[in-house]
């Protein structure tokens, strides 16, 4: 398998999901064995206050799966629903083909 027949999902996801849990619940329902996990932090304001909002501190898991271009929107779908992205603060979920390049020409 190359790199442009994979695809790397990428999930941004709030403190309260466990990605130890998460990967687990990958292995079981899917087979995927391989996922990287990683813990972020910044800032940014909130929505619901008005003016001049300071900035609240917040941290957010970083979830990363490969997976084969062929599994790659069953995968995505069933992280969906399994990180409860689909909620307010719930995060986001994308996706991108392994050796592409932002900036550049792909050979």
């Amino acid at each position: 398998m190359t790199a442009r027949d994979e695809r790397l999902i990428t999930a941004i996801l709030p403190d309260d999901v466990d990605t130890i849990e998460l990967a687990a619940a990958l292995q079981r329902e899917t087979g995927i064995v391989t996922t990287f996990r990683h813990s972020a932090r910044g800032v940014g304001r909130t929505t619901r206050r008005l003016g001049r909002a300071p900035l609240i501190p917040e941290r957010r898991n970083v979830f990363f799966v490969v997976v084969t271009s062929e599994r790659a929107e069953s995968v995505f779908t069933w992280l969906l629903e399994a990180a409860r992205v689909n909620r307010h603060g719930g995060g986001l979920v994308f996706e991108r083909r392994l050796g592409q390049t932002l900036i550049g020409r792909q050979d």
